[in-house]
């Protein structure tokens, strides 16, 4: 497929990587001669120095035959711009991304069909989102829901006192026959193992579990953690992303919320969206302040100013005051890897969010959901499996899966499978596949 892509900013490369490894013939339109110069530098692909809203750039990086344009400049009316033209020049599918929610507002009088976009992406309403979900399910480091939210992939960080400490994953799955997973991936150090019954599981690992949503609190268990109920939780920053946050919690009468902020202006604007917080001028990262708003008491801390070196020290300093659960806002991918071993819970990167966002709309078709995991080389899959599929109507033990992939689950209709070698495996079966890159191609030529 031949894709323009506007803007060459993180999320930008992050897509052009992705797709230029499938094989897809991408052209980067970019404004910025530094930029361009470091995108010809990371990626096989062509890259025009230029608007990205201007005809003249966008007809040299040749959209009359272009089947898609992704526009993920940080300027929303670049985006949208870039997108009317390619409406009318006739390109199938348009892609922006934009900060500004008023643009998809119900009650907006220029609607997005009228921009001339088939899908927008709000990355911090997907950040906010991704983190409310990681302060719910306290234990994890990730969480991702496949099957209409039946199944769920959680991430899990093993301690050195963990019950399943130096088993096998055969041992593991014989000694709870009740319920049902299947240990997706391990990762040690560095890297990311696809792993099989063979292998253990050594303290420090962390374990990337597939089971239905409600048995998490029995996996969970299972690897020696447990799910506590905050009901006391501090954020810092209170842009758009720390006020949706806040909005979306304090509908848990339960819970109790206190932001700080030190811009005076925004906590005006805050005060206009949320309702219960308790809202608080000041440094985030000043001790002394966060001792007198009793930061000692928070089950819950969460970073999510523009200034990610700030959300990690201040997530660092609320741990060391004894706070059970913190969450970072992290924007630079090579930060992720190191997150736990500095003793953050959980990390969150927006960039990567958003980019998952837009594969997922990309990769739409027999793939139902796609997502990276934070931090490690390897992707999640949901994908039906169509008739034509090689793989469709035959056994997985006299199908031989190519290398660094593995079947999760499968779930058909309402039935959710673990799969085994004698599993057949049917047209219009969902299955959860997890790979690493380098297998994705074969992925989707087995399965589609």
């Amino acid at each position: 497929m031949k894709i323009i892509l506007v803007g060459a900013g993180r999320v930008g490369l992050y897509l052009a990587k992705k797709l230029t490894s499938e094989e897809h013939d991408v052209i980067i339109i970019e404004n910025n001669p530094e930029t361009c110069r470091r995108a010809n530098e990371m990626v096989d692909a062509l890259v025009i120095e230029g608007n990205g809203s201007s005809q003249e750039a966008l007809m040299r990086a040749g959209l009359s035959s272009c089947e898609m344009l992704v526009a993920v400049t940080a300027v929303d009316e670049v985006n949208i711009v870039a997108c009317l033209i390619a409406s009318k020049a006739g390109v199938t599918s348009k892609i922006a991304r934009l900060q500004n929610t008023e643009f998809t507002d119900k009650n907006s009088i220029l609607k997005q069909k009228d921009m001339g976009i088939d899908f927008v992406i709000h990355p911090e309403e997907e950040t906010a989102r991704e983190l409310v979900w990681l302060i719910r399910r306290t234990a994890a480091t990730d969480v991702l829901e496949f099957a209409e939210g039946r199944v769920q992939l959680v991430g899990v960080r093993i301690d050195r006192d963990a019950p399943i400490v130096n088993k096998t994953l055969a041992e593991i799955s014989e000694k709870n026959p009740n319920v049902l997973f299947r240990i997706a991936a391990i990762f040690r150090g560095n890297n990311t193992i696809v792993p099989s019954g063979k292998d253990y599981v050594n303290r420090g690992d962390q374990l990337f579990f597939i089971t239905k949503t409600e048995s998490v609190p029995k996996i969970l268990n299972l690897a020696g953690k447990s799910e506590e109920k905050l009901e006391n939780i501090m954020i810092l920053g209170g842009g758009k992303v720390g006020r949706l946050v806040t909005a979306e919690l304090e509908k848990d009468r339960s819970i109790n919320i206190k932001l700080i902020e030190s811009s005076r202006e925004k906590t005006v604007k805050i005060a206009n969206v949320v309702k219960r917080a308790l809202i608080i001028l000041g440094d985030g990262t000043d001790i002394d302040l966060l001792a007198a708003e009793g930061i000692m008491d928070m089950d819950g801390y969460i970073a999510v100013t523009d200034d990610e070196e700030t959300n990690i020290i201040s997530c660092l300093l609320a741990k060391h005051l004894g706070v059970s659960r913190t969450l970072a806002l992290v924007n630079r991918s090579d930060y992720m890897p190191v997150m736990s071993s500095i003793g953050l819970d959980a990390a969150v990167d927006q960039q990567m969010i958003t980019a998952n966002a837009i594969l997922r709309f990309i990769r739409r078709g027999n793939i139902v959901t796609f997502a990276t995991l934070r931090g490690i080389d390897a992707e999640v899959l949901e994908i039906i499996v169509s008739n034509d599929a090689k793989i469709a109507n035959k056994t997985l033990k006299k199908f031989k899966l190519p290398q660094n992939v593995l079947i999760g689950l499968i779930t058909r209709k309402d039935q959710v499978l673990v799969p085994t070698g004698d599993s057949i495996i049917l047209p219009d079966d969902k299955l959860i596949i997890f790979a690493l890159p380098s297998a994705i191609k074969n992925v989707e030529t087995l399965f589609i």
